[in-house]
């Protein structure tokens, strides 16, 4: 089950705007159709932040129909949607096995129902529905209106949570994709050890990468050192699943080539790296005959760079010339 973006909501008509959004609000008609009439939305922050603000505005009856749209916590799980059932922990739809639980959250149900008038919601965030009945006992004593706002902005917290899971891991952007390339394939050809993957993969989460793999990866090692297989996992995560070390040693050469050619490191420091990583003949004989005639290093250095361009290739705009 997916989700549309942002940008694909905005872009929906209005019903089919709702009709995306109703999975994560258990439906809740007349909210959703609130919801989606307060679009464009800027980002997912700005969605998120429209929902509570449209949950706290609209007339109680309405507030009181998007908390009952939920099913209680403890609910037999064949009433309860697919998306509610698993944030409650049923496994399979069977019956909870821990009876007393059940029994416990029914009664503090409808005394919680019969008190305030609507029904008790709230972020479980995987906790065990055990750990609820202490939540729902305090939230007995507390002010209708007080409780009333802290439903409606669970019921936020809960869409959020589900937007997130269902819309799954935020494709990267072309350049920590390929941050994340360059690291491995150093990997790959020995130019870093495997503390050293790990040092950098701790960079890219601290430069704000998101990545279920990527975080693994920085979790991998421990006492085997064994990074392949979470290395493997990471490469296909961002599309280059079966990367090989000619590809990596490949894909380094390149960014040596463009380094050279951007000025940014040496010719010869970036023909040593080439023929490093890749085993290049041509980059191995120029840095080889840079070394040993000092005298003429000036016109191999010029070599190094049309040798670098050719690797690289001729800019864009040359080969639509073509």
């Amino acid at each position: 089950m997916g989700l549309p973006s942002v940008e694909e909501l905005n872009r929906l008509p209005a019903a089919e705007a709702g009709t995306a959004l109703a999975p994560l609000f258990e439906g809740a008609p007349q909210y959703v159709a609130r919801l989606a009439e307060r679009r464009p939305f800027a980002d997912e922050d700005d969605l998120f932040e429209a929902a509570r603000a449209v949950a706290r505005q609209m007339p109680e009856d309405e507030q009181v129909g998007l908390l009952d749209a939920h099913p209680r916590i403890g609910a037999d799980p064949s009433t309860v949607s697919t998306l509610s059932r698993r944030e409650q922990g049923y496994e399979d739809g069977g019956p909870d096995p821990q009876a007393w639980v059940a029994d416990e959250l029914r009664a503090l149900n409808e005394a919680y129902e019969a008190r305030f008038g609507f029904r008790f919601v709230v972020f479980v965030a995987g906790r065990p529905r055990a750990d609820i009945i202490p939540i729902l006992e305090r939230a007995l004593h507390a002010d209708r209106d007080e409780e009333l706002r802290r439903g409606l902005d669970d019921v936020v917290l809960i869409a959020r949570e589900r937007y997130e899971r269902l819309r799954g891991p935020r494709p990267l952007r072309e350049e920590l994709r390929e941050a994340i390339a360059l690291e491995v394939s150093r990997w790959m050809v020995g130019e870093i050890d495997d503390d050293g993957l790990i040092r950098a993969t701790h960079r890219l989460i601290e430069e704000g990468v998101e990545s279920p793999a990527l975080l693994a990866l920085s979790l991998a090692g421990g006492e085997s050192g064994e990074l392949g297989p979470a290395a493997d996992r990471l490469m296909a995560e961002i599309g280059l699943g079966g990367w090989d070390t000619a590809q990596a040693g490949q894909l380094l050469a390149l960014h040596a080539a463009a380094s050279i050619i951007g000025e940014v490191s040496r010719p010869i420091d970036g023909a040593r790296r080439i023929a490093s990583v890749s085993g290049n003949a041509e980059f191995e004989a120029l840095a080889e005959r840079w070394q040993a005639d000092e005298a003429d290093r000036e016109r191999l250095d010029e070599e190094i760079r049309r040798a670098a361009v050719e690797l690289f290739g001729p800019p864009d705009d040359q080969e639509d010339e073509g």
